[in-house]
């Protein structure tokens, strides 16, 4: 009989039974992790068998309960949930209502008044060949590569003056000239 109550919580028993309130080695029959419960928790139900597994369902009841409530916080900040809720912790793939966008806030950032989309807070990764084309549309030709980030120094040469100088990509954004030279010119 005892076995048989182990095998219905999902356990199969590694030995012979050791009594009630013994801890019984057993394997769990869903994901083969080595557990000791004692017969008597399992009997009254105060362990599922699994404690691993255990665990696992607690969580997946947790997220279930705060579902709505996580979807409504999206919602409110303005991201259309794509993907049931992952978790506060997890990144969460939404639609950014504002602009459109495929983004991947983490629902406690967002509850913390942060977090959201970079694209849209002017943060988001650049093209390079998008830095490229406004270097140039200011006359500055690229000596290099883009560095990667709008705030590190690039080095150029002016198409007016033909000096090299080191502008950042966001400085130019902001309506600066690209050439040093040029503009010292321009000022006198």
């Amino acid at each position: 009989m005892a076995v048989a109550i182990m095998r219905a919580a999902g356990l199969e028993p590694l030995e012979p039974y050791p009594g009630a309130n013994v801890a019984w080695k057993c394997r769990c029959a869903k994901n083969a992790h080595k557990v000791a419960p004692t017969f008597t928790s399992v009997r009254v139900g105060m362990s599922s068998g699994c404690r691993y597994c255990g665990r696992v369902a607690a969580g997946e009841r947790r997220r279930a309960a705060g579902q709505e409530k996580a979807e409504a916080d999206m919602r409110a900040a303005g991201f259309e949930p794509l993907e049931p809720y992952p978790g506060a912790g997890a990144r969460w793939r939404c639609r950014h209502v504002a602009c459109g966008r495929t983004v991947h806030p983490r629902l406690f950032k967002i509850r913390a008044g942060g977090g959201g989309c970079r694209a849209c807070a002017g943060r988001a990764p650049v093209d390079p060949a998008v830095a490229e084309a406004e270097m140039y549309a200011i006359g500055m030709e690229p000596l290099e590569p883009f560095p990667g980030r709008v705030r590190d120094p690039w080095k150029c040469r002016c198409a007016r003056c033909g000096r090299i100088g080191t502008p950042t990509l966001n400085n130019i954004r902001r309506g600066q000239g690209g050439c040093y030279a040029c503009a010292r010119c321009v000022d006198q």
